[in-house]
């Protein structure tokens, strides 16, 4: 072990705690030391992923071991709060899955107390560690898109469905999260609809927009009921747009010089002035793939995590951002709760 190798538990190794076992056990600046889950098949089935880690039932073997300066999360959203805040009050940093919390009363307690004892707390948004997300971040804040319009995004499976929280919450929180990173800017105002076919009170499919400043849109569709499994992004951009498709092994990004300009007519033309001032010209130019190195996104989250503790910095996708993707999230399912009661 390097000296910059932090001691770690994993608390949670179902789903995809399963895969942060996986990550955590490769990692080479990290040392998974306990995996605590109450589930004794997860344990066994996460035992044989790291075979060097300890496993327990009890937390409290997690808090006491001295050695442990980093929890990892990842149980149902309900227990995330309870379970950082007794991590970080036995002085151990926190890399939580998302969303950060159910609340954002709860996001913003484990917030300001990680601040207030200097502590790392992560939200596992691990989109902001995709290489694709993160070109198309940096192509939106260099201004070769152009002043941005819109971005449409589409997350649907056939499942898993989920009985803890509804889709805006599961999928949605994904491409919430990645419009706040790329745009960085407040949101404005919401709307948001969703349908519950398959248990009552959860929605299992969910159609959201949201306006931020400078009338940047987007829009989001999730869903657990779709026969395809979709993850794409389209963006547009007054000089021009792309695609993201998460799905596409050779043509993730596509960038298209495409888009509507806006040209003064000639004032002389004076006659013409009663139909418009302006001319719409459509511009339809190349199609260009960008080559991006893709590592595992996940594994990019794990040592931006082991880095931020072993340095004291901040993660990008640190517990203030979580919370503001919170308060998103909640504003949206109170705009899908009324909108469900109009149209009762």
């Amino acid at each position: 072990m390097s000296a910059r190798t932090i001691e770690v538990a994993l608390v949670g190794s179902g789903y995809w705690g399963a895969n942060l076992c996986r990550v955590l056990a490769q990692s080479p600046s990290i040392r998974l030391r306990w995996i605590c889950d109450s589930d004794a098949g997860n344990l066994q089935r996460a035992a044989r992923l790291a075979p060097m880690a300890q496993t327990t039932a009890e937390y409290d073997d997690v808090l006491g071991d001295g050695d442990v300066s980093a929890v990892v999360i990842a149980t149902p959203v309900a227990s995330h709060h309870a379970l950082a805040m007794a991590a970080m009050r036995a002085g151990k940093h926190v890399l939580v899955e998302k969303p950060l919390a159910r609340t954002s009363a709860e996001g913003a307690e484990m917030c300001a107390f990680a601040e207030e004892h200097g502590l790392v707390l992560m939200v596992g948004h691990t989109f902001l560690y995709n290489s694709a997300v993160r070109w198309i971040k940096r192509a939106i804040d260099s201004g070769d898109l152009g002043d941005i319009r819109y971005a449409f995004c589409r997350r649907l499976n056939l499942g898993i469905v989920r009985h803890d929280v509804d889709v805006l919450w599961d999928l949605g929180s994904h491409d919430i999260s990645i419009l706040a990173h790329w745009f960085d800017r407040p949101v404005e105002s919401v709307a948001a609809v969703g349908n519950s076919f398959l248990q009552p009170g959860i929605a299992e499919v969910a159609f959201a927009h949201l306006t931020y400043r400078g009338n940047i849109a987007g829009h989001v569709q999730v869903s657990w009921l779709d026969p395809a499994k979709v993850r794409q992004i389209t963006v547009v951009g007054s000089r021009k747009m792309l695609v993201y498709d998460d799905m596409s092994a050779d043509a993730r990004i596509a960038v298209l010089d495409k888009g509507i300009d806006v040209g003064s007519i000639d004032e002389s033309l004076g006659e013409f002035e009663s139909f418009s001032q302006y001319q719409l010209i459509v511009r339809a130019g190349d199609v260009w793939l960008p080559r991006v190195d893709f590592p595992e996104p996940l594994g990019v989250e794990v040592e931006e995590f082991a880095r931020c503790v072993a340095e004291g910095a901040t993660p990008v996708s640190d517990g203030r951002f979580g919370l503001e993707v919170v308060r998103t999230l909640e504003r949206l399912s109170a705009a899908m709760a009324a909108s469900t009661l109009q149209l009762a």
